[in-house]
């Protein structure tokens, strides 16, 4: 049994080291000037995880009046904890679009995600990390979002799905 639960942690950390992450910028994609949205706070639990004994969450608190504290708990089956993940995030919103500009820790580059949030669902679409451009302001790098966020290249195609923990 601890040799396949060993060789599933392995595959796991190997399949996850070689999917793809999401875009990192210097800047992001607009300065925190959106109010915090109170209703994506709270406990997201990923829907491939519902049933889960230790599933994969997100907790979302408000910092201030455009922040956002938002902790990853990701279980390690090996030690049999969480591992927490904390960044600092907040919105930018372009036409009906919603992106988070989060940075781990609240320093260094914004890792983008794109939020579509219904009721008490979300999905976390991930900009793709095939983007080449290295942008020197957010004026710039909002225009380069706004011209090519509809399409679906401009995605990783793996999004995830959150629900709302009751």
């Amino acid at each position: 049994m601890r040799t396949k639960l060993f060789l599933f942690s392995f595959f796991a950390a190997v399949i996850f080291v070689l999917t793809a992450c999401p875009y990192q910028s210097q800047v992001p994609i607009d300065k925190p000037n959106k109010k915090v949205d109170k209703t994506v706070l709270g406990k997201w639990i990923k829907n491939s995880d519902i049933d889960n004994e230790n599933p994969e969450y997100f907790e979302i608190s408000a910092i201030d009046e455009f922040k956002y504290n938002i902790v990853k708990f990701e279980y390690q089956s090996s030690d049999s904890t969480y591992k927490e993940t904390k960044y600092l995030t907040h919105f930018t919103y372009i036409e009906d679009f919603v992106f988070m500009n989060m940075q781990k820790d609240g320093e260094g580059d914004y890792y983008m995600h794109r939020i579509d949030k219904t009721g008490d669902e979300f999905m976390l679409y991930e900009i793709t990390d095939n983007i080449d451009e290295k942008f020197t302001s957010s004026e710039e790098f909002e225009s380069f979002v706004a011209k090519y966020m509809k399409l679906s290249f401009f995605y990783n195609k793996d999004e995830v799905k959150y629900v709302r923990s009751k």
